[in-house]
């Protein structure tokens, strides 16, 4: 995986010039297409480089580290933050959800296994995510289809299974979904009042 991912654009940044430079440097022996960048030029690269993965050099936690890091899950980019210190109260400045990939400045490894783990990171958390939106979708319209299901028994005096029948039959007919046809039910009867 990390040929594939030594191609890949990877965007640095950091508050301080030094750290930049270092992880620049550090960089560069395994990663081909790399940009640096101070804060102020990060989400115009972000923006150039749709694919990019993000390497962050930060001194400790704080509000813009916290920035980054959002806008990086925003655009469902990879994540390494690399991190100078980190005490107890400073925690509690990093965002409660752990999608990115957290690791000391002062590491003796080299980082570009965990830019490889930050990728898979990013792919896991999308995949929850996408998963999650499904059912949420899948949620709701079982609820729309409970609620026209409970319209037609009571419009029509019938047990629960008649309406439910004459919802999957009507979907049949049309080639619609039966939450559709729940949908275009429960529209059709707010019209009507």
């Amino acid at each position: 995986m990390h040929q594939n991912l030594s191609k890949i654009p990877l965007i640095i940044c950091s508050d301080r010039v030094e750290e930049l430079a270092r992880l620049t440097n550090l960089l560069a022996v395994e990663f081909d297409n790399i940009v640096s960048c101070q804060l102020n030029q990060f989400e115009s690269l972000l923006d150039k480089e749709r694919e990019a993965h993000v390497v962050v050099g930060w001194q400790q936690p704080s509000a813009e580290l916290r920035l980054i890091i959002e806008e990086c899950r925003a655009r469902n980019l990879p994540l390494l933050v690399v991190l100078k210190q980190l005490n107890q109260r400073d925690i509690n400045r990093l965002p409660e959800r752990m999608d990115y990939v957290l690791v000391p400045a002062d590491t003796q490894f080299s980082l570009s296994p965990w830019i490889a783990n930050a990728h898979q990171v990013r792919k896991s958390v999308a995949a929850f995510e996408s998963e999650i939106e499904q059912l949420e979708s899948r949620l709701e319209d079982r609820k729309l289809i409970e609620r026209a299901k409970g319209l037609l028994m009571k419009l029509h005096q019938v047990d629960e299974d008649a309406a439910y029948q004459a919802m999957r039959k009507s979907a049949m007919q049309s080639s619609q979904s039966l939450a559709q046809v729940a949908r275009n039910l429960l529209q059709t009867m707010e019209a009507l009042k």
